[in-house]
């Protein structure tokens, strides 16, 4: 693996890491089948319909629709919840996982040729720059307005 593929895995890890989603408009372009996709890849267990809600900043309806729309392919599954039967948890398939991993290497490929086009200085800054944003830390203590 050369730098660029390690420094597009770890931005990949870092936008993985941080579970809020940004405010609209931004979110807009983000939410949906493959938000919950991720989301569900990254957990240990099953989370519930509104955990998934609260943790992508969806509505219970959207959430709704879009849990129907990945068991309708096969990409979820819904189970009790061993320790509160009325509870339901949802959970990836095989196929969702795969789905998940398949996009995921198509979207590192896609930011290792990006990377590729700066210094791999300007790269590594970059991606450095980025996990502070999606993490919101920063090194400055306080932001000053001018």
């Amino acid at each position: 693996m050369n730098l660029y593929e390690q420094l597009a895995e770890e931005l990949l890890t870092a936008l993985d890491e941080h579970r809020h989603m940004p405010p609209e408009p931004v979110s807009g372009t983000i939410r949906g089948e493959m938000a919950v996709l991720r989301l569900l890849s990254c957990e240990e267990s099953g989370k519930s319909a509104g955990a998934i809600a609260d943790m992508l900043h969806m509505t219970t309806s959207r959430i709704a629709a879009v849990l129907n729309s990945l068991e309708k392919k096969d990409m979820i599954k819904r189970n009790a919840d061993p320790a509160d039967k009325r509870r339901v948890l949802v959970e990836l398939t095989e196929k969702g996982r795969s789905t998940c991993m398949k996009r995921r290497s198509e979207a590192k490929a896609h930011l290792t040729q990006l990377l590729m086009r700066v210094s791999q200085e300007d790269a590594q800054a970059f991606v450095r720059i980025s996990r502070q944003l999606v993490s919101g830390k920063h090194e400055h203590s306080q932001i000053k307005e001018v």
